[in-house]
C-alpha cells in the first residue's frame, strides 16, 4: 500500500521528495473531516439526529469513509499518470491509460474489496443484526459520497459503455487497496459498526437505517469535498515519500496539520451572540414595527422550522427576518444565515445593508465572514475590499481584512475564492440561484447543500418566482427541512395557494403531516415546526398604510403626453415597461421632447459597467436622499429592474399592465417617502394621494383573444396568462384605487385564487389554459431536474447525466462580451480596468443572440487571443467585435439561435439594440 503516490509535482519537475504517498493523503483528509466535526457541533448533531448512534461512533465511521475516499488512485491506470513514479514505486512500467476518473474508479474498487472485507470482517461488522446484503446497502450511500468527492457521484457508465472493474484494476491494485482499507479500519473504526449495545438501532427497521444513511449521504458528500480541498494543501500537508506506520503518521502529521489548516481556512463557525432582539441588532430602529416586535418575542420551537412573513413594502421584513434568524442561532439551531434574492442588483443592495450590522449577530471577539454570492460578485468594490482581491493574479489573498480595520464585512479568503464555497460563510447574500443549485445536478451541489443546512435560509420576494423557480424552491425547502435547516420566507404579496405549497414541501421534509392554512388576514406570520402550524395576524407599521388612486391610459401617446406634462411641472416620473424593446422605443420618443439631460433609461440590456453607473445614477436621482434640485422634472423609463428592493421614489408613475402583485410592487416606488413642496424629505407628504397610471387596453364587453397582445406584443410573452391581466385591470378599474394593507389579501386572491378563472372572459380562457399547460410543463421540468432526497447521493436513472443542463431559470440566456479593436488587438469595450471584460458583459435571453458571427481568419485569431486574456478564458460567453466612427455608437453582428445574422447597435445611454437581417 506504500507503493502508490497520491499527490505529486509536475511530471517533468519532481525529484524523490516531490510526491506524497496515497495512504497519507487519505489520512490527511480523514483528519480534516474529524477536526471539522469536532469543532462544528451543529453539523455533528445533524448526523446524530438522523442516525441513532452516539457522536463517537459517527465520527469514527465518517473518518474511515473519508480515509478511503481516494482508493481509486490505487489503480495502475492512475499511477501511470506519472510513469517514472510508477516505475520507482512498483518496479515496473505500464501501458494502461487513464480513462475513467479516479473518483469513479474508487467506487468500483470498493465493490471489488467488499466481499473479502465482509467475510474477514475487517470493519468489525455486527453480523448478528444485519446480513451481508443489508450491510452493503447501509454502507454504500456513504462510499458513493466520499468517492464522489470531486463534485458528482461516481459513474456507472463511461462514454455510453458500462464500467467493468476487470478493465480497471489488476490483482496488484486490489491487493494494495485491500491492505489500506484493512489498516485504515483497524486505525479508525474501533467498534463503530458494533450495534449490539445500541438499543436505538435495535428499534430501527433496516430500511429505516438505510434511509438514514441515504439522507446523511448528502452531508457526507459535502464534507468530503471540503476535507479533500483542505487536506490537499501542500502549504499544510507537507509531502512525505518515506514509509512510516499509519498510526505514527496519523498522530504526528495528519491531525496536527489538519488543525492548523482549518484554523487558517476560516471555515469554523463563529459563535453567535446570546443577546437577541431588534434593539441589539438594529439600535437605530427606535420603534420596531409590529412584525419586528412579534419576531423578537415569539416562541421558537426545537428543530428545523419555517417562518413565512407577509407584510407591506417598507415594514422592515428584512430586519425582522435577521432578528428571527439570530434567535434561531442563539438557540443552537443554526450558525448563520444566507439571504437569497431575485437579482444581482438586489443582492448587492442587501450586501451593502448588512455590511455594518451582521457582526452584531455574533459574540464579541468573533470575526464572522460575510460573502456576496453571485456570478458578478467581484465587481462589487465592497466585496473585493473585504476579502483582499488581487485581480492581476486572478486570485484572492489575505485574511479578509486587507490591513484595513475599517472594513466591516470580513470574509475568509478560502471561502471567497469560489462561488461553490460561498454558502459556507457565516452570513451570505446572493441570488436565489446560488441556493437552488444545491438541489440540482450541478457540480459540487452537495457543498452548497451542506452550507445551507448549517444556516437559516432567508428568501426575499418569494412572490417573484415563476412556476419553474417556485417548484425548485419547494424542493429546496424539502431538502433543508430534512437535513435539519430552518427557512424564513418574505413576501408582500403571496397568493395563499403558493403559501400552502411551500408549507407542504417543508412538512414533507420534516416527515410530518400538513394541515391546510386558511387565515386571510394581512399582515401575517406563519410558523411551521414538526408538531405545529400556526398563523398569527400582525398589525401594520405606522406609515406603511397607503391608498393609491388608479387612472387608466389606453394608448402610448397619452402616456407620453402625461409624462412630458408632469416633467414640465417639475415632477419626477417613471414609466415601467414590460420589455426592453418597448422601453427603448418610449425613451426615444420622450427624449425627443425633453432632451437627454432629463430622461434616464434603465433596463437589463446594458453592459455591466454602464448598468452599474446607471443604477447609481437612478439611486442618486430618485433615491430617499435625493432632493428637489436633482429630482425636478426627471423621467425614468425602466423595465422590471426597478420593481424590487430598490429604494427609489417618484411623484408620478405609469406602468404597463402587469399582474396585480407586480403592480403592488411597482406602486411601492410611488411617493415612497413623504416630501415637502421642494421635494425634500419631510414628516408630511404634500403631494396628496399617490396616482398610478396604467397603460392597458380598454375593458370593452367584447374582449377578443388578442385583447392584450394587440397592444403589448412582447409583453404578451412575458405575462402569458392574459386572464389574470384582465382580472387585474377589471378589479382596479372597478375600484379606482387600492389600499395597503386592507386590500392586499383580497385583491391578490381575486386574481390568483382557486376560483379566479371563473370570472375570466371565455375568449381569454383558451390562451390561459395554454399558459396553465406551459406552467405545468415548467413545474414538471423543475421536478425532473431536482435531485431525489430519498435516493441519496448516487447517480442513477435520469439524474446526473453528464450532458444534462441544470439551469436555475428557464429560458435561453447567453452572456455576451463586447469588444473593440485597438490596433491589431481586441480589447474590452469598457475599460481600461482589470475587470473590463466582465464590465463589458451583458446577458441576452430568448435566443436572439446565441453564436458569434463569421468574422474571417484575421479577426477570428484576434478573438481567440482575447479569450485567452480573460479570467475564465471566455468559456461561458460569446465575444462580439464592435466598430464605431465616433467612439459613442457601436455596431457589430452575431447570429441568433436559428443561425440567422443579427445586427447589433450599442451606446451607453440606450444599451443594446438588435435587429435580424
Amino acid at each position: 500500500m506504500y507503493r502508490n503516490w497520491g499527490k505529486s509535482k509536475s511530471a517533468t519537475e519532481y525529484d524523490n521528495s516531490d510526491y506524497h504517498l496515497l495512504v497519507y493523503h487519505g489520512l490527511d483528509v480523514a483528519a480534516t473531516g474529524i477536526n471539522i466535526l469536532q469543532k462544528d457541533k451543529l453539523l455533528l448533531q445533524k448526523f446524530t439526529d438522523i442516525i441513532p448512534l452516539d457522536e463517537g461512533k459517527i465520527i469514527s465511521l465518517i473518518s474511515f469513509c473519508l480515509a478511503v475516499h481516494d482508493i481509486g488512485k490505487f489503480s495502475e491506470r492512475f499511477q501511470n499518470l506519472q510513469p517514472e513514479l510508477l516505475n520507482n514505486l512498483r518496479d515496473h512500467d505500464s501501458d494502461k491509460s487513464y480513462t475513467v476518473r479516479h473518483d469513479s474508479m474508487g467506487l468500483h474498487l470498493w465493490k471489488e474489496i467488499w466481499s473479502t472485507a465482509f467475510d474477514e470482517n475487517w470493519l468489525g461488522l455486527d453480523k448478528e443484526i444485519y446480513d451481508k446484503l443489508d450491510w452493503n446497502d447501509l454502507i454504500s450511500p456513504w462510499i458513493n459520497s466520499v468517492t464522489g468527492h470531486h463534485g458528482k457521484p461516481p459513474e456507472y457508465v463511461h462514454n455510453g459503455i458500462p464500467i467493468s472493474s476487470n478493465d480497471l484494476f489488476t490483482d496488484e491494485d486490489i491487493g494494495m487497496a485491500s491492505s489500506f482499507v484493512k489498516e485504515a479500519a483497524s486505525l479508525l473504526l474501533s467498534d463503530a459498526f458494533d450495534f449490539t449495545s445500541c438499543s436505538e438501532v435495535q428499534a430501527y427497521d433496516i430500511d429505516d437505517m438505510i434511509l438514514a444513511f441515504k439522507r446523511t449521504s448528502w452531508l457526507i458528500a459535502g464534507l468530503a469535498i471540503i476535507s479533500d480541498w483542505i487536506g490537499s494543501s501542500e502549504d499544510y500537508f507537507e509531502y512525505l515519500p518515506s514509509e512510516i506506520s499509519l498510526e505514527e503518521y496519523w498522530e504526528d502529521h495528519a491531525l496536527p496539520n489538519a488543525e492548523k489548516a482549518l484554523e487558517d481556512a476560516g471555515i469554523y463557525p463563529s459563535a453567535p451572540s446570546m443577546i437577541t432582539g431588534m434593539d441589539e441588532l438594529f439600535p437605530d430602529i427606535v420603534v420596531p414595527s409590529p412584525m419586528q416586535e412579534h419576531v423578537s418575542n415569539c416562541e421558537i420551537a426545537d428543530g428545523p422550522q419555517l417562518f413565512i412573513l407577509e407584510d407591506a413594502t417598507g415594514s422592515g421584513k428584512t430586519e425582522a427576518a435577521l432578528c428571527l434568524a439570530h434567535r434561531l442561532m442563539s438557540k443552537g439551531l443554526a450558525q448563520g444565515a444566507f439571504v437569497g434574492l431575485p437579482t444581482m442588483a438586489t443582492s448587492n443592495a442587501m450586501y451593502d445593508r448588512l455590511g455594518n450590522s451582521y457582526q452584531r449577530m455574533y459574540a464579541k471577539g468573533e470575526r464572522p465572514s460575510l460573502v456576496l454570492a453571485h456570478g458578478q460578485n467581484y465587481l462589487s468594490d465592497a466585496f473585493r475590499r473585504s476579502i483582499g482581491f488581487q485581480s492581476s493574479k486572478n486570485r484572492y489573498y489575505g485574511n479578509g481584512s486587507s490591513g484595513d480595520e475599517t472594513i466591516q464585512a470580513q470574509c475568509s479568503a478560502w471561502i471567497a475564492d469560489n462561488r461553490k464555497k460561498a454558502l459556507l460563510a457565516d452570513v451570505g447574500v446572493g441570488t436565489i440561484d446560488q441556493a437552488l443549485m444545491a438541489i440540482l445536478q450541478s457540480n459540487h451541489q452537495s457543498l452548497r447543500l451542506l452550507g445551507l443546512s448549517r444556516n437559516v435560509l432567508i428568501v426575499d420576494e418569494v412572490h417573484a418566482y415563476d412556476p419553474y423557480m417556485h417548484t425548485l424552491l419547494c424542493s429546496l425547502l424539502e431538502f433543508q427541512a430534512s437535513l435539519g435547516g430552518s427557512v424564513i420566507l418574505l413576501s408582500a404579496t403571496l397568493p395563499q395557494k403558493h403559501r400552502q405549497g411551500l408549507i407542504s414541501h417543508f412538512c414533507k421534509g420534516l416527515d410530518s403531516s400538513t394541515t391546510s392554512t386558511s387565515n386571510e388576514e394581512y399582515a401575517l406570520v406563519t410558523h411551521v415546526s414538526e408538531n405545529e402550524i400556526s398563523e398569527t395576524p400582525i398589525g401594520t407599521r405606522s406609515g406603511t398604510e397607503r391608498t393609491v388612486n388608479v387612472e387608466f391610459l389606453h394608448d402610448e401617446l397619452s402616456v407620453e403626453d402625461k409624462l412630458i406634462k408632469c416633467s414640465k411641472e417639475g415632477k419626477c416620473c417613471c414609466w415601467i415597461r414590460n420589455t426592453v424593446d418597448d422601453a427603448i422605443e418610449a425613451y426615444d420618443k420622450i427624449v425627443a421632447e425633453l432632451g437627454n439631460d432629463d430622461v434616464i433609461l434603465f433596463h437589463a440590456r446594458f453592459a455591466m459597467g454602464d448598468r452599474l453607473k446607471i443604477e447609481s445614477n437612478v439611486l442618486e436621482t430618485f433615491g430617499k436622499k435625493s432632493d428637489g434640485d436633482c429630482r425636478k422634472g426627471k423621467v425614468l423609463i425602466a423595465t422590471q429592474v426597478v420593481e424590487q428592493s430598490l429604494d427609489i421614489d417618484f411623484d408620478y408613475m405609469v406602468s404597463d399592465l402587469a399582474p396585480i402583485d407586480l403592480l403592488f410592487q411597482r406602486a411601492g416606488r410611488l411617493q415612497r417617502h413623504p416630501r415637502d413642496k421642494n421635494g425634500s424629505i419631510s414628516e408630511n407628504d404634500v403631494r396628496g394621494i399617490p396616482l398610478l397610471g396604467i397603460l392597458a387596453p380598454e375593458l370593452s364587453k367584447d374582449v377578443t383573444e388578442n385583447w392584450y397582445s394587440d397592444m403589448f406584443k412582447g409583453g404578451a410573452y412575458v405575462y402569458p396568462s392574459h386572464g389574470k391581466l384582465w382580472l387585474t385591470a377589471n378589479l382596479l378599474f372597478e375600484h379606482g384605487r387600492f389600499s395597503i394593507p386592507n386590500d392586499s389579501r383580497s385583491f391578490i386572491e381575486y386574481v390568483f385564487g382557486e376560483n379566479a378563472n371563473e370570472t375570466v372572459p371565455i375568449t381569454l380562457r383558451t390562451r390561459d389554459e395554454k399558459a396553465q399547460g406551459e406552467a405545468m410543463a415548467d413545474r414538471a421540468m423543475a421536478n425532473w431536474r431536482s435531485l431525489n432526497l430519498l435516493q441519496g447521493y448516487e447517480r442513477s436513472g435520469s439524474q446526473w447525466v453528464d450532458d444534462t443542463i441544470t439551469p436555475t431559470r428557464l429560458g435561453e440566456s447567453v452572456n455576451v462580451r463586447l469588444a473593440r479593436l485597438e490596433g491589431q488587438k481586441l480589447v474590452p469595450l469598457l475599460g481600461p480596468d482589470e475587470l473590463s471584460w466582465e464590465l463589458s458583459q451583458l446577458s441576452i435571453s430568448g435566443g436572439r443572440v446565441k453564436y458569434a458571427d463569421d468574422h474571417g481568419e484575421e479577426l477570428t485569431k484576434c478573438i481567440e487571443e482575447a479569450q485567452v486574456s480573460m479570467r475564465d478564458r471566455g468559456k461561458w460567453s460569446v465575444l462580439i467585435p464592435m466598430g464605431s466612427d465616433d467612439g459613442i455608437n457601436w455596431t457589430g453582428t452575431a447570429k441568433n439561435k436559428y443561425n440567422d445574422r443579427v445586427d447589433l447597435a450599442y451606446d451607453a445611454r440606450i444599451g443594446l439594440r438588435m435587429r435580424n437581417k
